[in-house]
């Protein structure tokens, strides 16, 4: 059998893979969206292991639903190798919802139990207003969420835009061909929103933890540097003295204690519950 016949067999999708993957290796987009994996692994999956005594409900959501949104990232990759790049942009809406929703919950330790317990869909709407409401996000900022979210859920939904991508338009007709073709122009813009929304997955964590002090100097570096690369802008927001951010940064690792003295801590707390109670209910 020659190495034509044998393509021959292949479905469209998988000879697509191919291609996709001999041509995408050298697209910056792709370095991008390696490098804002690479970021968004160490911050989802930092910490392993949740022990049921000591874990809050806010650690515990944060982190399940920054996993997921890494999940949905590298699921995001391989339906956009396969050509299915409609499917992959409702993928990345989905992404933006657990991003965006792990740095509330963070935040938010009622809210976080309430997720929990409850086991609904928080719409995203809840988000943008928690983000109004609490934490006091201009309404610029929270207008610009807004509208990325519209956007994405465009493609994520039955439109017009999202479905008519299926067809192309002949001389005098529409013909909707059941073959997936490989377009150079399409691959390389969804890559380039892949990469943009791991960066923003990588924010959204940075943003979800107590203070953006408390992560790793080097990994903040390398973010805020493959940000101002992707946007091409200087960014004078993100400048800091990295010098004097390690030098805090080691020192609050210095004092850094194991969660393992956490409830010896909170027993000496004046008003922990056992120095609350009367002494005759012992």
């Amino acid at each position: 059998m020659t190495e034509e016949q044998r393509s021959d067999d292949l479905p469209d999708h998988v000879l697509h893979m191919g291609r996709f993957l001999d041509t995408a290796q050298a697209w910056p987009e792709t370095n991008w969206f390696g490098r804002a994996m690479t970021l968004l692994g160490f911050g989802a999956f930092r910490v392993e292991r949740f022990p049921f005594e000591d874990t809050f409900e806010n650690e515990l959501a944060a982190a399940v639903t920054l996993a997921r949104c890494y999940r949905q990232l590298q699921a995001s990759w391989v339906v956009t190798s396969h050509g299915f790049h409609a499917e992959a942009r409702n993928l990345l809406r989905a992404v933006y919802e657990s991003a965006g929703l792990a740095r509330v919950l963070a935040k938010d330790p009622k809210l976080a139990d309430q997720w929990l317990r409850d086991g609904k869909w928080f719409p995203d709407v809840r988000v943008r207003q928690w983000l109004s409401d609490v934490r006091r996000d201009s309404a610029e900022e929270v207008e610009k969420y807004r509208h990325f979210y519209t956007e994405a859920s465009a493609w994520a939904h039955p439109t017009a835009e999202s479905c008519m991508v299926q067809i192309s338009v002949e001389e005098d007709h529409f013909h909707l061909d059941p073959h997936i073709k490989f377009d150079e122009t399409v691959c390389k813009e969804t890559v380039a929103l892949l990469a943009s929304t791991s960066l923003f997955a990588c924010f959204a964590f940075r943003n979800a933890v107590v203070d953006e002090r408390a992560i790793d100097p080097a990994w903040r570096k390398d973010l805020y540097e493959l940000a101002r690369e992707m946007s091409n802008e200087p960014m004078p927001h993100l400048e800091r003295d990295w010098g004097a951010e390690q030098v805090h940064y080691d020192a609050v690792m210095a004092n850094l204690r194991d969660r393992r003295y956490l409830k010896g801590q909170l027993r000496t707390h004046p008003r922990a519950y056992s120095n609350l109670k009367p002494r005759e209910s012992d």
